[in-house]
C-alpha cells in the first residue's frame, strides 16, 4: 500500500514538470565492461529514478531479473524491461523510475563475455 502511494504521488509530480520533480536519481554508467557503481545502493519503498548511462560506443544490458521483478515500475519503465533487463544503445542513456523492494540482488550485462570481463556487480535495497 505505502509502495503504491509513493508510486501514485511520483506519477502526479512527474506529470507537472521535470524541474518540479524532486525524486532523487541514482545513476549507474555501463562501459566496456564495467557497471559505476558495482554495488548499486538504494532505499526500499523509495522512489527513485534509476539512470542508466552507456559511457561506451557498443551496446551493453542492465539486467536484474529478480531486482525489476521485486521492484513497482512506472508503466513506461516496465516497458523498456524485457526479460529481466534493459538494453543501451552505446552513448545513449535510459531513465526508469520505479519503487525498488528490500533485497540484495545480482546485476550483469548478458551480451556475449561481458559479464566474463567483469561487467556484474549487485543492487542493495535497504
Amino acid at each position: 500500500m505505502r509502495a503504491t502511494i509513493a508510486f501514485a504521488m511520483l506519477s502526479m509530480i512527474s506529470s507537472v514538470s521535470p524541474a518540479a520533480a524532486a525524486t532523487p536519481v541514482a545513476t549507474v554508467q555501463l562501459s566496456n565492461f564495467k557497471f559505476a557503481p558495482a554495488n548499486v545502493q538504494l532505499r526500499a519503498g523509495a522512489p527513485v529514478i534509476l539512470h542508466l548511462a552507456n559511457v561506451g560506443s557498443g551496446a551493453h544490458n542492465f539486467s536484474a531479473p529478480d531486482f525489476f521483478a521485486a521492484a513497482k515500475l512506472d508503466p513506461a519503465a516496465a516497458a523498456l524491461v524485457h526479460d529481466g533487463k534493459v538494453e543501451v544503445r552505446g552513448h545513449s542513456a535510459v531513465d526508469l523510475a520505479l519503487v525498488p523492494a528490500a533485497g540484495q540482488y545480482s546485476l550483469k550485462c548478458t551480451h556475449t563475455l561481458h559479464s566474463s570481463f567483469g561487467m556484474k556487480g549487485t543492487i542493495t535495497v535497504r
